[in-house]
């Protein structure tokens, strides 16, 4: 209190004001010169009007859909696939096929998706009834060949991996009106979760985003024909959208800036339609031919290389047609075969115990989403665990399935969780898959238990928090949750590393478990920074990633899980939401089956030969097995002893899983799975399983691809070990030191394959053409805006607008007063007026 007594005078808000003996002055407000304001604005305005055009060749759009877009695809394509299941291994045999449908020799080059785990291990050209067989080489030497073939007027092939789920097909000088047929054949392990075995099959891909800055000036690549539609492009405007980005970040947080595509440009290419410029797809057998939509930039250097050009689901009729057939040895009685992507039939085959066919109802099917194919073994029959092992010389090769013993969840301690959901709402989203995303996520918040913790991280370009910091699940907090999804909408970029860091650094609360969900496509370029980003910044968080819609990239989303020692789950019908929600919940709520470890059989234990994948051995959740892939060197002949002791021989020779669970009450369990080691050739010995007593374990007499399955782990992790920092070169040996004598596509190695005889003569013109992929089913066609070098039209009109407002403020005073000086004039003249 600043007086003991209340004053008789108010020092601060006086009653009386004080008048001074004299008139003050009044001073009048000096007149602002605001002339050289003024002309920086109008400048500004007018420069971005003046440079936009001069900066065209920096910035603009590229195109998704390429000169075919609006015609007859100059090359037809089909896909067949043939798929035998033999426990738990696929072999797949994957024809493409394609119809030279013009009148011009041509190249073409098609870039397709497979399974992140396929190890494709045998590649063949048929060209009318003359078959040439392809040769793994390392990848720059099966480039050379190939160029030289191509420039030779020979036809060839050539498959190389760009990611280990997105490879591209090379073709040369293939005839007008000729048909060329690839086949690939690959080994794919298949998936078992919660008792139900699947097989995956990507058939095209959503596009992805690129962030970065341009490694080099637009003007100085043939990307600069693709820039604007007043050049040489024009959009096909009843297709494509504008994919609306603003100026972002990276996802490294290096900036970069986007544009839209200009008001100008749009009315003109809607004025002014016309047929598309054969620099957007056909150019000179030159290297300047455009792969992709994408720029190469500083954080993905091969982006030409991954952004295939797209074409609308509208054209499907004419061409990426498939034709789908599965033989399932599955050596135990099925209950149900079904795909949750396309109409399938199924029987058991006569004659042949355990073993079924299935095919898709129509003979051939658009590929403008993923193909899955699930099988259930009989509830009596479900295996516990598996090793099936394949000897080649003196090396022993073995994948083996060990399942975690069930346990009802509420006998186990069960933590409060701290969980943070993030949203992905990019463009890329855009259709139905946002839609898809909003509904998955409801479903996951009205889960959460009142215990728990939540809150939600949305992100495009930018990134927003629904709380400053995780809250609880009170009843106004999740009616606030589910108000804020349904406001989401998609656009923008992916830029996913600023929200994962959000969602990863975020502390959670002394005892509670912090889980972090990831709802997205995967849609991204630069997968191996975020991979690195979720290693540093993980902690003891557990990171679960959920796919969404018609093609995403599961390798993205499988590898990050992985890093981030949760699991996944796929969303590929609006459907299976309930269901494959209900799968992640399973997994969220249920303790981590921890402390695993895993027990060599002694002759393996004894020999310092022996290579294990996964190395370190990840978390188990309910209802999942862990797979193992293991070789043994020099153990084509093993003695077990003399017999006399066959309890000590048979533990000897076990594989055993060990961990640990946590009950209600703080106590631990001990728990185990074990399964004897198998090295005979011998047909009965090749397979076995731990079944329940009345059923019969699988005797499949093929265990070829055990090998192959092996030698792609082993590559995948040299891969992994890349992506946290490991030298390139130290890498690269080694991967092809495996691919080379496993026959295996890799980012080092392709195939290729060469006709001995020349085909096109020299004389001949010859154009190269990109075969495009359909835009997934329930998803947008747009453009997508690719980073500029300059500012463009937008940034010039903004400054001039911002200044105009700074302007008019600074002379908001002024403005009252001549319009209150000119109302009082016209008033004035008014009275005059009517007195008159």
């Amino acid at each position: 209190m600043l007086f003991s007594k209340t004053p008789k005078r108010d020092y601060f808000n006086p009653s009386n004001t004080h008048k001074p003996w004299f008139r003050e002055r009044q001073h009048l407000p000096k007149h602002r010169n605001h002339t050289l304001f003024i002309l920086v604005s109008i400048l500004c305005f007018l420069l971005g009007v003046v440079v936009s055009p001069l900066s065209h060749a920096e910035s603009g759009e590229l195109i998704m859909q390429g000169e075919d877009g609006g015609a007859t695809p100059a090359f037809l394509h089909s896909t067949d696939v043939d798929l035998q299941v033999n426990g738990m291994i696929a072999h797949v045999t994957y024809s493409q096929s394609f119809i030279n449908n013009s009148d011009e020799w041509k190249h073409g080059v098609y870039t397709f998706p497979l399974n992140e785990n396929a190890a494709i291990n045998s590649m063949e050209m048929l060209i009318g009834d003359r078959v040439i067989r392809g040769k793994i080489k390392r990848k720059t030497e099966a480039k050379k060949a190939f160029d030289e073939a191509k420039k030779a007027g020979k036809r060839a092939s050539l498959t190389q991996q760009q990611r280990p789920n997105l490879f591209t097909q090379h073709l040369a000088n293939i005839a007008p009106g000729e048909k060329i047929t690839v086949t690939l054949q690959y080994i794919q392990q298949v998936n078992y979760d919660n008792g139900e075995f699947s097989f995956h099959l990507p058939t095209t891909l959503t596009p992805r985003y690129i962030p970065g800055i341009p490694v080099k000036k637009l003007s100085d690549t043939a990307f600069s024909s693709h820039a604007h539609t007043s050049d040489s492009v024009a959009i096909n405007h009843k297709v494509l959208s504008t994919y609306n980005e603003s100026p972002r970040k990276s996802n490294t947080g290096k900036e970069s800036h986007t544009v839209k595509h200009s008001d100008e440009t749009k009315n003109k290419s809607e004025q002014e339609p016309q047929h598309l410029s054969h620099d957007s797809e056909r150019l000179s057998d030159s290297n300047t031919f455009i792969s992709g939509w994408a720029l190469p930039t500083n954080e993905v250097r091969d982006a030409d290389k991954i952004t295939p050009f797209m074409l609308p689901n509208q054209f499907a009729s004419s061409t990426n047609q498939l034709s789908f057939s599965a033989t399932i040895h599955a050596g135990v009685p099925l209950d149900s075969i079904n795909s949750s992507s396309h109409q399938l039939n199924w029987h058991a085959i006569e004659n042949a115990q355990y073993q079924y066919r299935a095919w898709i109802d129509s003979k051939q099917v658009t590929m403008d989403k993923d193909v899955w194919l699930h099988w259930r073994p009989s509830s009596n029959a479900t295996p516990q665990a598996a090793y099936f092992a394949e000897n080649i010389d003196s090396d022993h090769y073995a994948l083996v399935m060990l399942t975690p013993p069930q346990v009802n969840p509420d006998d186990l301690q069960d933590f409060p969780r701290d969980v943070t959901f993030i949203i992905d709402t990019s463009g890329s989203m855009g259709g139905r898959p946002i839609e898809d995303a909003k509904a998955a996520l409801k479903l996951a918040v009205g889960r959460l238990d009142s215990k728990d913790r939540f809150n939600i991280v949305a992100f495009n370009s930018n990134y927003t928090k629904l709380f400053s910091q995780p809250t609880n699940t009170k009843p106004h907090n999740i009616k606030t949750a589910l108000s804020f999804i349904s406001e989401l909408h998609a656009n923008g970029g992916t830029e996913m590393a600023a929200a994962l860091n959000e969602a990863l650094s975020a502390q959670p609360k002394e005892n509670y478990v912090k889980q972090v969900v990831f709802i997205t496509d995967g849609a991204v370029g630069n997968e191996t920074a975020l991979f690195s980003l979720i290693q540093q910044k993980l902690g003891s968080a557990r990171l679960f990633t959920v796919g969404i819609g018609s093609a995403p990239n599961s390798y993205f989303m499988t590898r990050a899980a992985q890093f981030g020692r949760g699991s996944y789950v796929f969303i590929d019908n609006q459907n299976n939401i309930q269901k494959e929600m209900q799968r992640l919940f399973t997994k969220l709520e249920s303790p981590v089956l921890s402390n695993l470890s895993l027990t060599l059989p002694k002759d393996m234990r004894h020999s310092n030969k022996v290579e294990v994948y996964p190395k370190r051995l990840p978390d188990l959740y309910a209802g999942e097995p862990l797979l193992i892939n293991l070789k043994a060197s020099d153990l084509a002949s093993v003695a077990y002893g003399d017999g006399n002791d066959k309890n000590e021989q048979t533990a000897d020779n076990s594989l055993i899983l060990s961990g640990t669970l946590t009950d209600k009450h703080g106590n631990i369990h001990q728990w185990q799975r074990s399964i004897q080691a198998q090295y005979s050739l011998d047909e009965h010995n090749n397979n076995a399983g731990d079944y329940p007593a009345n059923a019969k374990p699988s005797h499949s007499t093929q265990n070829k691809g055990i090998a192959t399955a092996w030698a792609r782990k082993k590559i995948a992790a040299l891969m992994d070990e890349k992506a946290l920092g490991r030298d390139e070169e130290e890498v690269k040996n080694e991967i092809v030191n495996v691919a080379i004598p496993h026959n295996l596509i890799t980012a080092y190695t392709s195939f290729v394959a060469i006709e001995e005889v020349v085909s096109r003569p020299q004389s001949s013109n010859v154009q190269s053409q990109n075969i495009m992929n359909l835009m997934p089913q329930g998803t947008q066609m747009r453009a997508v805006s690719y980073p500029q070098t300059s500012a463009g039209i937008t940034f010039y009109l903004a400054i001039g607008v911002i200044s105009l407002i700074v302007l008019l403020l600074f002379h908001s005073k002024e403005l009252q007063r001549f319009l209150l000086k000119h109302c009082r004039v016209l008033k004035k003249d008014e009275r005059v007026t009517q007195h008159v």
